[in-house]
């Protein structure tokens, strides 16, 4: 074997050098996918294998395994589903005390970006990420803010005043880490939404997603910011 082996690599090498124009193709194809595999393994190690940015990843349970529902597809035979009316979570919430905390989070928010303007900004409104989450979500993750606080149950309370926590990523990169937007007024999709805290930095939300929240909005006030019942 050892024998063979010497010799087909001179002629390999030979014949590379011989067409010059498919050895730089070859090698860069190469580099590529060197380069790509190199990359998908840097973000699933960072997101998948190691833990969640949350303090207790392992006792975090998923009601449901798919991503399908009835108001996706119409109702299922066998039951199986993974998206609930917010009714649904409040019955729930009620009904299974085995659960130390059950929150909700909207689902398909990428495809629903809310309009976000500072009060008194002259850049004026920008489309960004909102997610609605219970006010018991960020507790459930057992996270603490950056600065300012979190949401908490008597922010998604019937007529309790509209707040929003932002983003740590989007905290630094629209409003160069200032420590005034915490407390300030957001037009939220036309809105005023106070600004009540920044979500702690490394914290991406829920779901593995290209464009995470950059706002986090109370469940209670989608109605009234996002015309949803």
């Amino acid at each position: 074997m050892k024998s063979t082996l010497i010799p087909d690599l001179r002629f390999a090498l030979r014949q590379l050098r011989k067409t010059p124009g498919f050895t730089a193709t070859a090698i860069l194809t190469l580099a590529m996918g060197i380069g790509a595999n190199a990359a998908i393994f840097t973000l699933v190690n960072a997101v998948l294998l190691k833990n969640l940015p949350v303090v207790d990843p392992k006792t975090l349970v998923r009601i449901g395994d798919t991503n399908d529902c009835c108001v996706n597809n119409g109702t299922h035979n066998d039951g199986d589903y993974s998206l609930f009316p917010t009714a649904t979570w409040q019955l729930l919430k009620k009904s299974v005390p085995e659960f130390e905390e059950l929150a909700a989070m909207q689902a398909g928010f990428g495809y629903r970006p809310v309009i976000a303007r500072r009060d008194g900004d002259p850049s004026g409104a920008r489309s960004v990420m909102g997610e609605f989450v219970s006010g018991n979500y960020f507790r459930t993750f057992g996270l603490q803010a950056h600065a300012g606080r979190l949401l908490g149950d008597l922010d998604d309370g019937a007529g309790a005043p509209m707040t929003a926590v932002v983003s740590y990523s989007a905290w630094q990169h629209n409003y160069a880490g200032e420590s005034s937007v915490i407390g300030s007024t957001f037009w939220i999709n036309t809105k005023p939404v106070t600004i009540i805290g920044i979500a702690p930095e490394g914290f991406y939300g829920d779901r593995l997603a290209s464009a995470p929240p950059d706002f986090y909005l109370p469940i209670e006030t989608m109605p009234v910011l996002a015309n949803v019942g």
